[in-house]
């Protein structure tokens, strides 16, 4: 969905032109640079993300530092539990080449969400792409809330999960490390602190198992939800990725997933994130 609208929030976002991706997630800006926004037009953004759930950049040229830097006007920067980066531990490098044995993120997921305050803001920056394909897409946990039947909204409102890191840094990316990774629990449904709308949190990434129901009732529900979002076409957008993209996603209201089809051709950047605040539900 394209729209030649502008945006009437500040001065520096007032002559962008938006793109919609899609009805009801991801809006490209184009004409906005990143580096020489103010304080008040960074908040400006941040809402804009908690409501589009995606934003996309093009041409934002920046270093590492300058990267991490404009993370930290977004929000206190989260640091990894498994594969923070050793000389800079705020950023993620988010490489595959061929000799890659995987590329991160090759499933429906929101980022580390076993942690207790779990990623708030991510920020890609991606420097080498491929010649074709990888891809990322999103999903609207907004609109996969909303388009669940009431009953079913009903009961997702008054359940919590357990997120637990050993399910993809032992188990998909076969960790050996002997560090005990993060377990929290996080309700169902999520409020959005600056919206004020609910989300669905559960993904395949991290989350386990619903608290306190059998195993077998824990492992349909959460079936049904994982194929809710994987085949919701109408709340997903993709991301075509270009040299020196910024794609910006909110954690508390989406999911994503990086598609490896570009083997053995290179894709590389890198991530800086916010940490967000600890899940809740509004009732």
């Amino acid at each position: 969905m394209t729209s030649a609208a502008t945006l009437s929030r500040s001065s520096a976002l007032q002559a962008a032109q938006r793109v919609d991706l899609n009805k009801n997630i991801g809006t490209e800006l184009r004409g906005v640079k990143l580096l020489s926004l103010s304080d008040d037009e960074i908040a400006e953004v941040k809402q804009l993300l908690a409501e589009r759930g995606v934003l996309v950049f093009r041409d934002q040229p920046m270093t590492l530092a300058q990267q991490i830097e404009l993370g930290r006007r977004f929000g206190k920067l989260h640091v990894h539990p498994a594969f923070a980066h050793k000389e800079h531990p705020e950023a993620l490098r988010i490489h595959a080449d061929a000799d890659s044995s995987y590329a991160a993120g090759e499933a429906w997921h929101t980022d580390v969400s076993c942690d207790l305050e779990p990623p708030g803001i991510s920020m890609l920056r991606i420097e080498v792409v491929p010649s074709g394909g990888g891809e990322t897409a999103f999903a609207s946990m907004y609109k996969a809330f909303e388009d669940l039947s009431k009953p079913i909204q009903d009961l997702l409102l008054g359940l919590e999960a357990i997120h637990t890191g050993d399910l993809p840094y032992r188990g998909t990316y076969k960790s050996t490390s002997k560090k005990e990774y993060p377990v929290n629990v996080h309700p169902v449904i999520r409020t959005h602190p600056l919206t004020g709308k609910r989300a669905l949190y559960v993904n395949t990434g991290f989350t386990d198992k619903i608290k306190g129901v059998r195993g077998r009732e824990s492992k349909a529900l959460l079936q049904m939800l994982f194929d809710h979002i994987a085949y919701g076409v109408e709340f997903q957008c993709r991301v075509h990725w270009e040299p020196q993209t910024l794609t910006m996603w909110d954690n508390r209201c989406t999911q994503h997933y990086a598609s490896w089809d570009y083997f053995p051709e290179t894709r590389s950047g890198w991530r800086v994130t916010t940490v967000g605040e600890r899940p809740f539900l509004a009732l």
